[in-house]
């Protein structure tokens, strides 16, 4: 299927604004086109006329440009001259004045008569591919010695030798609509800002309703035309019927302004984003803001207009108010379109054009806020007088107190099943501790809040010698095995504690690996030293466990917020809880210990000496997530066979692959992270992909925001909400437009897209889960979602899972599917966080792992795989990145490289000859497994079918080995999968790039290479 060239909706379908918002106050605007990589963004047309074409010295000629500009230092950035005659440059070129106003120029008409282009903000495109740093071209002279000199104008001459013939400005251009100043980014001239001053004396804020296809961009600079027009009042423009009209106003503080708030008449008629909304929990959302004076803030109403309310007119007002400070009022009304000019989609309850800024009404959707279960999950079981509650292959008991008494996990041993054996993990209830006191409790109550939420509370209080204190306790256990603890600790009088802890005692053997606090995951240490060093540290949780049981903590308080990852923690990283890490000064006294005593594992979580004081609550909150969190499926994940480039469906399907991923920066969606942006596209090449019986899955994250948009400037005034604070600069659309205080993201020349960052959690992920449902509605919705790292919390996780589940099971299909990509995370700028353990939260709603560049398949063990790589003591399988994979030891995983990086072609055919897709996995880490080596860095997994088993044999080994095959007949024939394998030949079938033909006699040895392996099958 031919793909068509991306376009950008903003070249492709030209808008008409409602209101009359001038481009330039002195000259035409329009798009121009040339290499903006050599002469930048922006350029002036100028004329010379025929009369003037030869006068003056050295065909020298004088224009001045009316540039308006929002750089401080225009005379430092080079100016460029190019006659359109010829394409040539003008070297012969002074700048004699340049300011933020205007520049004059002398330069020489080197082709006479005609056109002349001045393109005056030049840059660089400098940094890395995908992460640029702009520079404007610093001001060069260029002209040469003897004509500067001969066309020098000086005061100190006569101002007829001074005078030159003057070239006219004709109009101003940009390379691109997206990139042009036209109407926003021309700023108002010193004059014209005193005369605004002198008209409004005294006023603490002044407010200019812009049209919402205009929209605001400069923070601390006015447009030239709202200081020229003035303020006002009122507001009038035309709406549709049925749609979220967006109502935007400049706010421009003349003084500095304290808790600004924005009220809406009629209350039900709309509220503005800025002040009022619904956040990302689902809860009521309000806040004042403060506005320095001399900057602009942006304020966006939304205002939904009725669809019956076609042919009429629609009126609000909108008051702003600031303490100390006379209100203002705008009253707005809008001619609503009747039915027949109305856009039906619009009036259907669609978004229509994304330009139109309804989507922000996105803010405060309330999608999939509700306590329901997904797949494979079920029911939570209570039975409050035992305190008990059950789960998905797990059970928590609780103690008097609330706190976990027993974890209990019935998975089995393979991963495959619930119905295995009890793991008891805790030797001994789980205890807070706060040294010299003794706890009495109230009795728990419990509250059921959904089929997949239970909570409870209880009441502690705490007496030491004549100090009384209190402990508030709020558990909550979620579906997917997250326990939730939030512990206030209010003491009633100032009390000396030698520590505040929290104490785990696990049994030694059903813990025998660990990851996070610094260890790579693998085989558990017997000791742990880690304090809080939240700076270069993405750490605050530790997994402990075995493949079929464990429990990682996360210690927490109320002032919890993600941080951003994968290139970027240090630019946001953890938030320091007070309680837990407990600083003073430049120390801190908090830190967890583990120490290996005899059968036990014992964890404390300390917080060290401090004193406890009346009226100063602590929340020492911590979460458990108990794990597996769900069976693994092998023969589905076989299946699943995945192709990572969203080609021709018949060729991709011709390969043997099932699933596609469609990428950004490819043609069915070319900008990051907004995929509805070409949503006709996208539906297009899902709906071919459908018809191939192929899953068609869509790169879509909150991790950053594409430049393309629409909402991203209007985002960028929600005070860092919704985009994390940070150094600015990167690509030069985001200096020109967005100025300062952001983070610069992913640039993808091929379609020249440029992203933001994002903070992660914030009223970003309504829109987020809310723009999900958008694109899986319909026979054509997308049947999934490509994970690139994640950036935000369980909670946004799962409604990710409602929203794509529920699309198809309402178009009758088997979904969604949900892989998670992530580069390794133990690495100095990511805060040494292993990715399994930082997105721990989210694998209960994933149905893959891709963890992949930067991790080492050939130099580490399978300790590490396990737990580190493969997703099974999670419920998860995965596939390999870095270099392809080491094929032969994630065959022990069943894992594969990812097409069509890796030609899986051969393996996914030995798959369907063996019919693995239907077997039964038996993996070296279960005690059960009925294949096993000679050697113990050569392991094998089995997979059982009907016909016969298939063995994966991989060597950890330093050298060359010989080992034998040593069966466990019974666990064969017991399974019901065929007869006993001892005595029965073993082939080793040939397979293109991964092993060679080759027939070994029952207990004839095989050679194993280092780093290398062998599928071999028996019975056949």
């Amino acid at each position: 299927m031919p793909l068509s060239s991306p376009v950008s909706p903003a070249l492709a379908h030209p808008l008409r604004s409602t209101r009359n918002s001038p481009g330039h106050p002195e000259v035409e605007c329009g798009i121009g086109e040339w290499d903006k990589l050599l002469y930048g963004n922006h350029r002036f047309v100028i004329e010379v006329d025929t009369t003037h074409a030869q006068a003056g010295v050295g065909r020298a000629h004088v224009v001045v440009l009316p540039w308006r500009r929002q750089d401080h230092e225009p005379a430092a950035v080079d100016v460029i001259v190019v006659s359109a005659q010829s394409g040539g440059r003008v070297r012969n070129l002074t700048v004699e004045r340049a300011t933020r106003e205007s520049g004059t120029l002398v330069f020489e008409a080197i082709d006479g008569a005609g056109t002349y282009f001045v393109y005056y903000l030049p840059y660089a495109m400098l940094g890395k591919a995908h992460y640029p740093q702009a520079q404007y071209l610093p001001s060069r002279p260029a002209a040469d010695p003897a004509w500067a000199a001969a066309v020098g104008r000086s005061s100190w001459e006569p101002a007829a030798q001074r005078e030159l013939p003057r070239a006219k400005v004709l109009r101003y251009e940009a390379a691109s609509e997206r990139d042009s100043f036209a109407p926003m980014n021309f700023t108002a001239t010193a004059t014209e800002l005193e005369a605004l001053h002198a008209r409004h004396p005294g006023k603490a804020f002044l407010v200019f309703p812009e049209d919402r296809l205009n929209p605001v961009s400069m923070r601390t600079d006015l447009p030239a035309h709202w200081v020229i027009n003035g303020p006002s009042d009122s507001f009038h423009a035309t709406a549709q019927p049925g749609e979220d009209y967006v109502v935007q106003l400049g706010l421009y503080a003349q003084q500095d302004l304290e808790c600004v708030s924005v009220d809406v008449t009629p209350q039900t008629g709309g509220h503005c984003i800025n002040t009022d909304g619904v956040d990302r929990l689902g809860r009521p959302w309000h806040r004042t803001l403060d506005v320095p004076a001399g900057t602009v803030r942006a304020l966006f109403v939304i205002l939904p207009i009725p669809r019956h309310a076609a042919g009429t007119t629609h009126y609000a007002s909108i008051t702003l108010s600031a303490t100390g400070h006379p209100v203002r009022t705008v009253d707005v009304a809008l001619d609503i379109l009747p039915e027949e000019e109305a856009d039906p989609v619009v009036s259907a309850g669609g978004f229509g054009d994304p330009r139109y800024l309804r989507r922000l009404a996105w803010l405060d959707s309330a999608v999939a806020q509700d306590a329901e279960l997904v797949a494979p999950f079920s029911a939570i079981s209570l039975n409050e007088s035992a305190r008990t509650l059950g789960i998905l292959g797990r059970t928590l008991r609780l103690t008097e107190s609330g706190l976990p008494a027993q974890v209990t996990s019935t998975f089995t041993a393979a991963v495959t099943s619930t119905e295995g054996p009890a793991v008891e993990l805790l030797s001994a209830p789980i205890q807070l501790d706060v040294d010299g006191v003794e706890w009495t409790h109230s009795p728990i109550t419990f509250k059921r809040e959904g089929p997949a939420r239970v909570s409870w509370r209880s009441q502690w209080t705490g007496h030491a010698g004549q100090t009384t204190m209190s402990l508030g306790l709020e558990g909550v256990l979620d579906a997917d095995g997250t326990v939730t603890y939030s512990l206030r600790l209010a003491p009633e009088s100032t009390f000396a504690a030698d520590d505040v802890g929290l104490r785990l005692v696990f049994h030694q053997a059903a813990v025998p690996f660990a990851m996070g606090l610094g260890v790579p995951g693998g085989r558990r240490p017997e000791t742990i030293d880690w304090a809080w060093d939240v700076a270069t540290r993405n750490q605050d949780s530790l997994w402990l466990g075995g493949v079929n049981a464990g429990i990682q903590l996360a210690l927490r308080d109320g002032s919890y917020e993600r941080p951003l990852n994968t290139n970027f923690y240090r630019e946001k990283p953890l938030v320091e809880p007070a309680s837990w890490a407990n600083r003073q000064g430049s120390t801190v006294g908090g830190g967890v210990t583990l120490r290996t005593v005899g059968d036990d594992v014992m964890v404390r979580a300390s917080s060290g000496a401090r004193t406890l004081e009346a009226g100063k609550p602590l929340d020492f909150d911590f979460r458990l997530l108990l794990t597996p969190f769900k069976p693994i499926q092998p023969g589905k994940h076989l299946g699943k066979r995945y192709f990572h480039e969203p080609a021709n469906p018949s060729e991709i399907k011709a390969a043997g692959a099932t699933v596609v991923n469609i990428h950004h920066a490819t043609a069915p969606a070319p900008y990051i992270n907004d995929p509805l942006l070409s949503a006709e596209r996208l539906r297009k090449y899902v709906a071919a992909c459908h018809q191939k019986g192929l899953k068609a899955k869509i790169y879509n994250t909150v991790r950053e925001l594409t430049f393309h948009s629409p909402e991203l400037l209007p985002l960028l005034h929600l005070d860092h909400e919704i985009f994390s604070d940070g150094p600015g600069a990167g690509h030069i659309w985001l200096q020109e437009h967005a100025g300062s205080g952001y983070v610069s993201a992913w640039f993808a020349p091929n379609v020249e897209d440029i992203a933001v960052v994002t903070t992660g959690e914030s009223r970003w992920e309504n829109f987020y889960v809310r723009s999900l449902q958008e694109l899986a509605k319909g026979d054509d919705g997308i049947d999934g979602i490509y994970l690139d790292d994640i950036a935000y919390d369980r909670h946004a996780m799962l409604r990710v899972r409602k929203v794509l589940e529920r699309a198809c099971a309402t178009r009758g299909v088997v979904g969604p599917e949900i892989d998670l990509h992530s580069a390794n995370q133990f690495t100095a700028h990511d805060g040494y966080a292993s990715s399994a353990n930082l997105y721990m939260e989210q694998l209960p709603y994933v149905d893959r792992l891709w963890l992949g560049e930067y991790f080492d398949y050939d130099n580490t063990d399978p300790d590490y795989w396990l737990v580190e790589l493969s997703g099974i003591p999670f419920g998860l399988m995965g596939e390999m990145l870095e270099g392809g994979g080491n094929p032969w030891r994630g065959m022990v995983f069943g894992m594969t490289g990812r097409a069509p990086a890796v030609d899986n072609r051969p393996l996914w055919e030995f798959w369907a000859t063996t019919g693995l897709e239907g077997a039964q996995m038996q993996g070296f880490w279960d005690p059960q497994s009925p294949v096993r080596t000679s050697h113990p860095d050569v392991l094998a997994t089995t997979w059982l079918t009907v016909r016969g088993m298939v063995v994966a044999l991989a060597s950890w080994a330093g050298q060359t080995e010989d080992v034998t095959l040593i069966f466990d007949d019974a666990a064969v024939t017991s399974a019901g999968h065929g007869a006993a394998a001892t005595g029965r030949r073993m082939e080793a079938p040939a397979i293109r790039g991964f092993q060679p033909a080759a027939e070994y006699a029952p207990g004839q040895s095989i050679t194993i290479e280092p780093q290398r392996g062998l599928l071999l099958w028996i019975g056949f």
